[in-house]
C-alpha cells in the first residue's frame, strides 16, 4: 500500500492527499474521519484555492459517475468511488474507454 507524504485543505472544505506512488485521493473531512485517518504526523501543505473534489467531481467519497454526489446517495444508481484510497488514478485509459465505447 502506498504511503502518505503529505495531504492540503482545499477552500471547499475537502481534504486531499498526496501518496509516494503519485496518487492523490480528495475527500470530505468526515470520511478520512470514518477511514481513521490521523494526518497530525503528515506535512500539511498550504490551503488550496481548488481541488479534484470541488473542480472535477472526483474523490473517494464522491460516485463514479462525476455528479459530485456521494457513493450511494446519487440518482444515476451506482454505488461505487470515482477513486480508490492510495491508487493513482488513469485518466488516459478513462478518456480511451470513453472514446472507446461512443
Amino acid at each position: 500500500m502506498a504511503s502518505i507524504k503529505y495531504y492540503s485543505k482545499c477552500n471547499c472544505g475537502a481534504i486531499t492527499i498526496n501518496f509516494d506512488n503519485g496518487a492523490s485521493n480528495s475527500m470530505y473531512p468526515k470520511t478520512a474521519k470514518k477511514l481513521g485517518l490521523d494526518l497530525r504526523h503528515y506535512k500539511r501543505y498550504n490551503p488550496t484555492y481548488y481541488c479534484d473534489h470541488c473542480v472535477n467531481h472526483w474523490g473517494i467519497d464522491l460516485c463514479e459517475c462525476g455528479s459530485g454526489e456521494e457513493v450511494g446517495k446519487c440518482s444515476c444508481g451506482l454505488n461505487k468511488a470515482h477513486d480508490e484510497f492510495g491508487v493513482k488514478f488513469d485518466s488516459l485509459a478513462a478518456f480511451m474507454k470513453g472514446f472507446y465505447m461512443v
